[in-house]
């Protein structure tokens, strides 16, 4: 019988290094990091609380690492 590796886990080193981009950038939007970075109303950045434009920042790198790794076909 033929053993088959998982479709979880990637292949390439690019697609490792990938997914531990995304990970490492998702942490920072999870608790505790959040409320140790992000978590502050002050200063307002654009007319934005800094909680606000920093989520918003790590959002669009998060989505900045799908788009690489969709164009990589990965």
């Amino acid at each position: 019988m033929q053993r088959f590796r998982s479709h979880f886990l990637p292949r390439t080193s690019a697609g490792r290094l990938l997914t531990a981009l995304f990970l490492a950038l998702f942490a920072f939007t999870q608790p505790p990091l959040v409320f140790w970075i992000g978590n502050r109303v002050e200063p307002w950045i654009g007319g934005l609380p800094f909680l606000y434009v920093y989520l918003l920042v790590v959002y669009v790198l998060l989505i900045g690492v799908l788009i690489w790794a969709q164009r990589r076909e990965l």
